[in-house]
């Protein structure tokens, strides 16, 4: 299932990175106006050090983002509310032709979604996507389910009852990014969870707890022995809670990895075969990668602009900065969590910028 035809459903129903050489540093223009950005949450810690790091490198900057979900980000760009917006999701091509133009999706980082669970006294557990789909469509309900013990030989599994977490659609949004993110996934490792459900907004079979968003998984997992969800891997809320543990998950070439920055910045690195040169694509799914280092629970977040908007002294200052965060920028990223973007990828989206420039 290719984020096209995911994101179209998803709408219709509700490092390898390049730390080495950067392009020739270019003095930022005078910028009249301040340039305004919304939309994912999960940017918003990198976005936010990205802008003040470019700040001290250019004097007289101006830019502000605004946290108000991926959804949102859209929305404003093309509403004409923002110059730009950064999303979780691709923009799907049912929803291009509400823009005012034509619009570049430009991948900025990586992110990845983790399985999180609260067994007290049980070290890290591994998953196979299988085993994942099983729990989520019901047919997995013990924590000692021989599924799950022979993924973890090693382990004294309790005999108790999984509490499965998932998002749900509410009036007036649908699911989140992280259910987008792993909808996607085990969609392509369980035929059975892809017959069952077929979008990220769809009400998922025989789950224990529903909830709005990764806030609530954070709060219930948290509090909640024996209970089970996913949370973005940049949160690292595993890392401050003693009861909410993170586990490895079986990746397409066998291997059973942890999520990491390195990880999944690996997961990234046969992207670039998927995207075309002519006119590049750059929506493009992640999960189940190939190669042994990838963790398979990855995905982009792009950035969203229009190609010749009207404001060219905004423009120029936006794609200066632009090509600040694919190459110094991913420095910054790396420190927070996310996956720098693979150097060849990043070679394309700054030859479609130069392109767009023209």
């Amino acid at each position: 299932m290719t984020y096209r035809l995911l994101a179209s459903l998803f709408t219709v129903l509700a490092t390898c990175s390049l730390l080495a050489q950067s392009p020739a540093k270019h003095e930022t223009p005078a910028a009249s106006t301040k340039i305004e950005g919304a939309g994912s949450t999960t940017i918003n810690p990198v976005f936010q050090a990205w802008i003040d790091e470019y700040t001290r490198l250019h004097p007289g900057f101006e830019m502000s983002y605004t946290s108000i979900g991926s959804r949102g980000g859209f929305r404003v760009l093309a509403g004409g509310q923002a110059f730009f917006g950064v999303t979780d999701i691709p923009i799907s091509n049912d929803q291009l032709p509400q823009a005012k133009g034509r619009i570049l999706q430009f991948p900025i980082v990586v992110n990845a979604v983790v399985p999180v669970y609260n067994l007290p006294g049980v070290p890290q557990l591994r998953f196979s996507g299988s085993t994942m789909a099983e729990i989520f469509l019901g047919k997995i309900t013990k924590w000692n389910d021989p599924a799950i013990a022979k993924e973890n030989p090693e382990v004294d599994l309790p005999g108790v009852d999984i509490k499965v977490h998932h998002d749900f659609p509410s009036a007036g949004r649908s699911g989140t990014p992280d259910t987008f993110v792993m909808v996607d996934y085990l969609s392509k490792v369980s035929p059975a969870f892809k017959a069952a459900i077929a979008n990220s907004s769809a009400n998922w079979p025989l789950a224990s707890y529903r909830y709005n968003g990764a806030t609530g998984t954070l709060g219930f997992v948290t509090k909640t022995p024996g209970s089970f969800g996913y949370l973005p891997l940049v949160s690292r809320a595993f890392s401050r809670e003693d009861s909410l543990k993170y586990a490895a998950v079986k990746n397409s070439d066998g291997e059973f990895v942890t999520a990491s920055p390195d990880s999944v910045t690996a997961a990234s690195v046969s992207a670039v075969l998927s995207i075309g040169t002519e006119t590049p694509d750059f929506r493009i799914s992640i999960t189940n990668a190939p190669g042994k280092a990838s963790y398979p629970i990855a995905s982009f977040i792009w950035l969203l602009i229009y190609e010749n908007p009207k404001e060219n002294k905004q423009n120029e200052v936006m794609t200066d900065f632009l090509k600040w965060v694919l190459t110094d920028g991913q420095k910054t990223a790396l420190k927070l969590w996310y996956g720098a973007l693979p150097s060849d990828l990043v070679q394309v989206e700054l030859q479609q910028l130069r392109s767009s420039a023209r």
